[in-house]
């Protein structure tokens, strides 16, 4: 019997805590634009990261846990995203915006430094149109890594 493939990235890990999640996109199927798939899981996952790097500590965003999710995430990533045509600079805007820091951890420094050279306009332009949809997900998303963390469950 085969062993299944332990998730490749940090946020693909995030992303196989909720099974029930489709994903964006189903090889062969040819009702899913490839290019949209593709854009949509990299905001997701760009969107993970940012999460995961906000300093909870010491940040402005520690004192208003009970709006991130409908307030302050959302508004800070739009805003970064009207503000910028690049990647590289919605990711500044973004993390600058909500205290984000560098990732720690290597492997995540390393996904985020991959995923922010995809292609910007179409992963920008989910940001902007579908971004209530991409947050709610990664809430969910993030909802699951909390639930899954030993002290969860202590």
């Amino acid at each position: 019997m085969a062993t299944p493939e332990a998730p490749s990235t940090p946020t693909r890990a995030w992303q196989s805590l909720v099974p029930e999640l489709p994903p964006f996109a189903h090889p062969g199927d040819p009702d899913v634009d490839d290019a949209q798939a593709v854009a949509a899981d990299t905001a997701e996952r760009l969107l993970l990261l940012l999460h995961y790097s906000i300093d909870w500590q010491n940040s402005w965003v520690a004192d208003r846990r009970k709006t991130y999710w409908d307030n302050e995430f959302p508004s800070h990533v739009r805003g970064a995203a009207n503000s910028n045509d690049s990647l590289d600079g919605w990711w500044s805007n973004a993390s600058r915006r909500l205290t984000a820091l560098a990732p720690r951890q290597a492997d995540r420094r390393l996904e985020l430094a991959i995923l922010l050279r995809e292609p910007a306009e179409p992963v920008i332009t989910m940001l902007l149109d579908r971004l209530p949809a991409l947050v709610l997900r990664v809430r969910i998303i993030a909802e699951a890594v909390a639930a899954a963390r030993p002290e969860a469950s202590a």
